[in-house]
């Protein structure tokens, strides 16, 4: 009865995100943070090829954030655990797919060495996989994007609506990029959904002048998240644009540790901002796990995949004054001025170049729904 009743709190501290089972499993900080990022751009070609909509792919991507704050990428190969997320994915958002094509579509993406995590009956290892991920989620399969948020908020906002629909679009492919980071793990979709608002506003010099609802005195984030910070959108504003390279070079920007680019081109939530460059592979070196995971019917029994709760976060999203979601309490990316409305972006980007800020298009099944900001229809958003 307690384990119905107590579900896990999927927001977590900056020191909570260092402190994972693969820290303590001798894997560094940024190895992991590009095994995340691995998985995320994984998922996103895969989800890609199989035409699943972008809210499959994001609760995908969520389910694989979430998995890796109980279990080791040692322990767990990234790919199987992304393929499974994906199959797990389609059945929440009603979009199934059958796990003989996800195993497909992977192989067509993967070098051979990164496929041999799938081991030598790929399917079975998938679904050998789902039983351990359901339990290390505890069955929590409703997943709130800040797709929804953004396009809420965009209906609220008055002004020229061609250029509207250029600042919502420039933020709707910032929400793609930062699923390549741990934003769903630290903060709620609405506050994600406020702060790629805002840097797209920032990116575009597009000023929010008016909007239903306005109080005077008040910003639009205040009005559209109670007690929005500047400092808290400028701290997840830096963490997206952590992910794009700091001297614009338009060099390769990997989505595996070794995609087979004969086969594909992948496009899909590449962090490279020149409109003019071709976007292919190519990253750090990767540290590949050294042991795949062979199918073994009765492998996964044993395995303690029971997620706790992590530890209660010292006042929960509150603080001592009417500022709810205040960086003070809520620690995060710091790299931001915070006694101004402006973002210094000159940690991630180059000031003389800007060329640089100028996102590359997403492909249409990334890009914004045709009729959602004036249509708020399911139908019509998933057109």
């Amino acid at each position: 009865m307690d384990d119905q009743q107590q579900m896990p709190c999927w927001y977590y501290e900056r020191e909570e995100l260092y402190k994972t089972p693969s820290y303590y499993d001798q894997i560094d900080h940024e190895t992991e943070t590009r095994h995340r990022r691995e998985g995320a751009r994984f998922l996103s070609a895969v989800s890609t090829k199989l035409n699943l909509r972008y809210d499959t792919c994001a609760t995908a991507i969520v389910f694989f954030h979430r998995f890796y704050m109980f279990h080791s990428f040692k322990a767990f190969p990234r790919y199987v655990t992304a393929a499974c997320c994906l199959m797990l994915a389609g059945k929440v958002e009603e979009t199934p797919k059958k796990v003989r094509d996800i195993v497909k579509t992977a192989r067509s993406l993967l070098s051979d060495a990164d496929f041999e995590q799938f081991g030598n009956d790929p399917r079975e290892e998938v679904m050998a996989f789902e039983r351990v991920l359901l339990k290390t989620i505890k069955f929590d399969l409703q997943v709130s994007h800040p797709y929804s948020y953004l396009l809420q908020f965009a209906k609220r906002i008055k002004g020229n609506q061609e250029k509207l629909k250029e600042l919502v679009q420039m933020s709707w492919s910032f929400i793609n990029d930062s699923l390549a980071t741990t934003l769903c793990l630290q903060w709620e979709p609405e506050i994600v959904a406020c702060a790629v608002l805002y840097l797209a506003t920032r990116m575009s010099k597009f000023t929010i002048e008016d909007w239903e609802g306005r109080q005077p005195g008040q910003r639009w984030w205040e009005c559209f998240v109670e007690g929005m910070s500047t400092e808290v959108m400028e701290d997840i504003c830096h963490k997206i644009l952590d992910l794009y390279p700091a001297d614009g070079n338009t060099g390769d920007e990997q989505v595996g540790s070794n995609i087979n680019t004969s086969t594909t081109k992948i496009t899909t939530n590449n962090i490279n901002c020149n409109s003019n460059s071709n976007v292919t592979t190519g990253e750090l070196p990767i540290h590949h796990v050294t042991h795949s995971v062979s199918f073994d019917s009765n492998k996964y029994h044993g395995i303690n995949s029971k997620a706790e709760p992590p530890a209660k976060r010292q006042a929960l999203m509150r603080s001592s004054g009417n500022n709810i979601y205040s960086s003070t309490v809520h620690t995060g990316h710091s790299s931001g001025s915070s006694n101004n409305n402006n973002i210094n972006v000159t940690s991630s980007m180059t000031n003389n170049n800007p060329a640089v800020m100028k996102h590359v298009p997403y492909p249409s099944h990334y890009r914004l729904p045709v009729g959602a900001i004036a249509n708020n229809n399911k139908t019509t958003v998933y057109k």
